[in-house]
């Protein structure tokens, strides 16, 4: 029987290729390269100070839940551990996993492997929830806009009833198993909720790390992001840019493809598109933020050979 993990690799590795193929004839590639000219250095280097500031809040983020599973450890460690995790994202095979090496660098310091991987699970499932709060709490914003297009209408109710069912599950399963006539599901459910349990009777420690994943999305997301749509020119309304950049980033981080490569850009394209922006204009942005990113995640080599060789 084929090695599971280089199925799913090979898998999301064609669903790239898809969305990768339908980007080529979708946009106008001498566009994008009139749009690329537009950048400058210093707009550059506003982008990657953003971008390192919202890591550094989520690295902040990671050390507070860690801490609560008795993990006390210096702010750059995690921060260490969260950037090379983005070089392990961008250019290792995705079975290797940048959470798999978060988890082994941060349990091997500290020498509690348990307790790094609880922290790790809670620092993604707060990120997920803060991501899907702002997309509501945006789209609820601009619900006079956002009421008139069908895909962001039901995408943003999809966010809601996701969150809804979140909170009720964690409501009635805290002391009971879930059981579902699908047992991967049930493992999932089960885990996450019996990690959350560790955290119980702490739940406004809880939402002080949901809020720290607004900091991360507001700084390292929407402003970084909204630097390079100031940059090459590209006009919408903030309302409507808030709208769907958060959007456009939940759905990004569905693992359906190798890094959200494809993904990313088809999201871009679809949601900003709604907006009226071309796909050549959204798809400078998407590039010149994958690109910058992969750069910036170079420097993380000698920290990601140093734990090899150990």
């Amino acid at each position: 029987m084929p090695n599971k993990k280089l199925v799913k690799f090979i898998a999301k590795l064609l669903v790239s290729l898809f969305f990768v193929w339908w980007i080529i004839f979708k946009v106008d590639w001498n566009e994008v390269g009139q749009y690329l000219k537009k950048l400058s250095g210093s707009e550059i280097i506003l982008y990657v100070l953003l971008y390192l500031s919202g890591m550094i809040f989520s690295a902040y983020k990671w050390r507070f839940l860690a801490g609560l599973r008795g993990i006390i450890l210096p702010l750059g460690e995690f921060f260490k551990s969260y950037f090379t995790a983005t070089f392990i994202n961008n250019f290792m095979p995705s079975f290797v996993g940048g959470d798999s090496f978060k988890i082994y660098h941060i349990g091997k310091i500290s020498g509690k492997f348990k307790e790094a991987t609880s922290s790790v699970i809670m620092d993604r499932f707060t990120g997920l929830v803060g991501g899907m709060v702002l997309v509501i709490i945006f789209s609820i914003l601009n619900f006079s806009i956002v009421r008139q297009n069908n895909i962001l209408l039901a995408l943003d109710g999809l966010a809601l009833g996701g969150l809804i069912f979140l909170f009720v599950l964690l409501e009635f399963y805290r002391q009971r198993k879930i059981h579902t006539p699908f047992e991967k599901v049930n493992v999932f459910l089960n885990k996450l909720i019996g990690e959350i349990n560790h955290y119980n009777g702490q739940a406004s420690h809880i939402w002080k790390a949901i809020g720290l994943s607004f900091l991360f999305n507001l700084v390292g997301l929407a402003l970084a992001n909204g630097v390079l749509f100031w940059a090459l020119e590209i006009h919408i309304g903030i309302l409507n840019y808030l709208s769907v950049i958060f959007l456009a980033s939940v759905v990004s981080s569905i693992p359906i493809s190798i890094n959200n490569i494809g993904v990313k850009e088809w999201a871009y394209i679809t949601f900003f598109g709604i907006f009226g922006l071309s796909a050549s204009a959204v798809i400078s942005v998407a590039i010149i933020s994958r690109l910058l990113q992969m750069f910036l995640s170079f420097l993380a080599i000698p920290i990601y050979l140093k734990d090899k060789k150990v």
